[in-house]
């Protein structure tokens, strides 16, 4: 009976998208094609941006809200009839422009549409969520509360998230910047530097940036001052370091040997550790992994970066009730190259052979460890053979990181919590969600991004494929957990690109999280603005 539904559902999208597609016309759209089954809890408020037509043009771009996902939209009249919207996750808030009669603006979040006033001269395209109650809009940069209170830094300014923390807000033209507080939004005062900022404290009133000497300098702006001072060297092409309480902590030479020291905004330089070998910053700011090298062999150890404290890693002990392992005990010395992925507080370690001949042998066994920093404590993670490169994956966010393992390009996972997957060559991690498991786009054997199909990988080993009901003309733009844990929606865009409103190729789909059943789309020529969501 489960499956029943799913392949009645199927056979109905059939027939609406073909209805649709007459002669290019979107008359028939929005629709909701299939019933939201009633298993799927935990989805409420939704709102959504769709096609809408007068008298003169069928290229507008509207608002239409339901008080429950799932809803009928066909025939609901639209609350706005003409809008510029900033897209990105609908669990975050966001903000629509009107245009043209009706000039209303319009905060979206949790599923409803409230009015608002925003300032003059708005450009909206994007929003990105840097905080439960906070997003930024781009090109241009409004900060949007989801308690409706919207502020915009300058006419011109252009908002991001910093490549080592923070959000920055640049006062266009120019090269004055500022930072944005990530819990209340509050923006800062801006600044001119001799180059783009490298990251921001949390608050928004420190800025990292590099000189423009050979060889550079660390700078640590106060913007509540408007000063600044260069302090220590860093290599230009690669800087590693991260916002702390003190200040930013930051891997440089001092007298010639490699050192962690903390940046004050004063300039200051108070090192905290000196010889160190490898070093990952977590990326709250309270703890690094490091190699610590003073004692002769290199071990790994979590530097405290607000004490300067540094605890060698331990391994766990097993569960109570084991018969193994009493307690903790040393890691054995770091024997080769360490390849280091930190999401959260949680490290994945993968240890590579030093030797060329050595790196070639297949079945020689990689040492793995999934690393708690705040307990200094280690476990081992899945069984590694014949690795003999890995590279740290670009960052989805805070909470996923990932390596890319040589020669066989497979991806290996870790969560904030510690847990541990794997997927194959043609899967690149794209989110974790809280139960452990990673969300992964899939590849063709040409490299082409897959829009048919995604992966699911757990930390017991489970791969799931998942069909999302996505063809040509198309790409997946979104995917979200739903609360009973047992289905994903997924959020199928057209991939043309541009500012046109949502057509045929728009839709909202529901799938299983253990791949069985069919794609069952929800909603044709409409994309998910806004979403109110409630907990199991």
């Amino acid at each position: 009976m489960a499956r029943r539904w799913w392949a009645v559902a199927a056979t109905t999208v059939l027939v609406v998208t073909t209805a649709g597609c007459v002669d290019g016309g979107t008359s028939q759209l929005p629709a909701r094609v299939g019933q939201l089954p009633e298993q799927v809890r935990g989805l409420g408020p939704a709102v959504f941006a769709v096609a809408v037509a007068d008298e003169r043009r069928t290229d507008l771009t509207g608002l239409v809200a339901v008080e429950r996902f799932g809803d009928e939209i066909a025939g609901v009249a639209p609350d706005r009839r003409h809008a510029e919207i900033a897209l990105g996750d609908p669990r975050f808030p966001t903000v629509a422009d009107g245009l043209a009669e009706d000039r209303r603006a319009a905060l979206l979040a949790d599923g409803r549409i409230v009015d608002v006033a925003l300032p003059d001269h708005v450009y909206l395209r994007t929003a990105t969520g840097v905080g439960p109650q906070l997003s930024i809009t781009g090109p241009r940069c409004l900060i949007v509360r989801r308690d409706g209170t919207v502020e915009q830094p300058a006419v011109e300014a252009a908002c991001v998230v910093a490549d080592h923390g923070g959000v920055i807000w640049q006062e266009r033209p120019g090269d004055r910047f500022g930072g944005v507080d990530r819990t209340t939004g509050a923006v800062s005062p801006t600044i001119a530097l001799p180059s783009y900022p490298i990251a921001a404290s949390p608050d928004g009133r420190l800025l990292a940036a590099l000189t423009d000497d050979r060889p550079a300098r660390l700078i640590i702006a106060d913007t509540a001052g408007g000063s600044w001072r260069p302090t220590v060297e860093v290599a230009r092409t690669f800087v590693s370091g991260v916002f702390t309480d003190a200040g930013f902590a930051v891997t440089h030479l001092r007298d010639g040997l490699r050192a962690v020291s903390v940046v004050q905004p004063d300039g200051v330089v108070r090192t905290l550790l000196s010889p160190v070998g490898d070093v990952t910053f977590a990326p709250a700011g309270r703890y690094a992994l490091v190699e610590e090298t003073g004692s002769g062999a290199r071990r790994l150890a979590v530097l405290d970066l607000t004490s300067g404290s540094v605890v060698p890693v331990t391994e766990a002990p097993e569960p109570a009730g084991d018969a193994g392992r009493p307690g903790p005990t040393d890691l054995p010395p770091v024997a080769g190259n360490l390849a280091v992925a930190v999401a959260g507080e949680a490290a994945l370690v993968v240890e590579l052979p030093y030797d060329a001949d050595v790196r070639r042998d297949a079945d020689l066994p990689n040492r793995v460890w999934s690393v708690d920093l705040a307990s200094a404590t280690a476990r081992p993670g899945p069984d590694l053979r014949g690795v003999s490169s890995a590279t740290v994956l670009p960052s989805t966010g805070a909470s996923l990181a990932a390596l890319r393992l040589g020669p066989s390009g497979d991806a290996m996972t870790i969560d904030a919590a510690g847990t541990v997957t794997t997927a194959g060559s043609l899967a690149t991690p794209r989110t974790a969600f809280p139960d452990g498991t990673v969300l992964h786009d899939l590849h063709d054997e040409d490299g082409e991004l897959r829009v048919d199909r995604v992966l699911l990988t757990d930390g017991a080993g489970q791969r799931t494929e998942i069909a999302t009901g996505g063809g040509s003309g198309q790409r997946v733009a979104g995917v979200l957990a739903t609360p009973d844990g047992a289905h994903l929606l997924v959020s199928l865009r057209s991939d043309r690109g541009g500012s046109r409103p949502p057509g045929p190729d728009d839709a909202l789909v529901l799938v299983r999280r253990d791949g069985t059943g069919e794609p069952l789309v929800l909603y044709q020529g409409a994309v998910l603005v806004s979403l109110g969501m409630t907990t199991e």
